[in-house]
């Protein structure tokens, strides 16, 4: 999530942080288990609607009570029912998207479609406002379009077309969302905007579950210990190391750094999962994080 506050780029780049390059691993790492748990707790019986209802449940009551605690909750009634609503509606739709796409496709496949969000932020800017992609961003647009016909497995062997569909969606929604919603809450305090998103999603997913088949809890020592790997490895952690890295090594510098969270979560479906990628998903993935690469590089070339 891009900072809420403007941050010295150039004063920032001059100094090496090692303290901020950590806290951008671990929050690119945090971040890059989010595909293995979920097919975890799909796996212990959980269905989609209570994991993400967990996750977020369990996510906002930790960003709630240290908002209360610092005495920092309070907000303008509008931007509160804006941000709740963004959470509720924008994020919802956007985990949900991902989430669904992991029960077609691995979890290394699915986090590297993911990642084509870069690319459709440049090309809403281009629809939208007219700015035309200069070279290199024509270049980064191009290489993660190939990057995602050489992941995509369109025999359905790996992947199955439905998976791949949900995979690159889940990256349009996050680029729309990014490009028109977290602009409505951008003067709002990152650990706030947090807190009132991770309320919202709370309450779609609730929703949702109880409309369905209801909440399923977690039975299993297994079971709870990935939901509580949901809360807090994989949403409340990386989130806190992700603005505390941003603080240190500014926008551009983390936004590059956080390329490894696709290869973070290839590399442990492989290990945990026991996924595969053949050799034209392993280069269509590097595509793909070379796409993001240039374009976070070179944002205004």
């Amino acid at each position: 999530m891009p900072p809420n506050r403007p941050v010295n780029e150039e004063a920032i780049a001059s100094r090496p942080d090692s303290v901020g390059v950590a806290l951008v691993v671990i929050s690119a790492t945090g971040f890059g288990t989010l595909g293995i748990l979920a097919k975890l707790a799909y796996a212990e019986g959980l269905d989609l609607p209570s994991t993400l209802a967990w996750r977020f449940v369990g996510a906002a009551v930790i960003f709630w009570v240290w908002l209360v605690w610092r005495g920092n909750w309070r907000l303008e009634r509008r931007l509160a029912i804006l941000a709740t609503l963004l959470g509720a509606i924008g994020y919802a739709i956007q985990a949900s998207l991902f989430f669904a796409a992991l029960t077609y496709a691995g979890a290394g496949v699915t986090a590297l479609l993911l990642y084509t969000y870069p690319a459709f932020v440049t090309l809403l800017a281009w629809i939208t406002e007219g700015e035309r992609p200069r070279r290199n961003r024509q270049i980064a647009l191009s290489l993660a379009l190939f990057g995602c016909l050489l992941t995509a497995d369109l025999s359905g062997v790996t992947v199955k077309p439905i998976g791949l569909l949900l995979g690159v969606a889940s990256g349009g929604w996050y680029a729309l969302y990014l490009t028109f919603g977290a602009r409505l809450v951008r003067s709002i305090s990152p650990a706030t905007t947090s807190a009132y998103l991770s309320l919202g999603a709370a309450l779609s997913f609730l929703a949702t579950a109880f409309s369905g088949d209801g909440l399923i809890f977690p039975k299993t020592p297994v079971a709870v210990g990935t939901v509580g790997g949901l809360i807090l490895i994989a949403t409340v952690l990386p989130i806190v190391t992700l603005f505390a890295g941003i603080r240190r090594l500014g926008t551009a510098q983390t936004a590059i750094l956080s390329t490894i969270e696709p290869v973070v979560t290839v590399l442990l479906g492989i290990i945990f999962l026991g996924e595969e990628l053949v050799a034209r998903q392993i280069l269509g993935g590097l595509l793909v994080v070379s796409s993001v690469v240039l374009l976070q590089a070179f944002p205004q070339e």
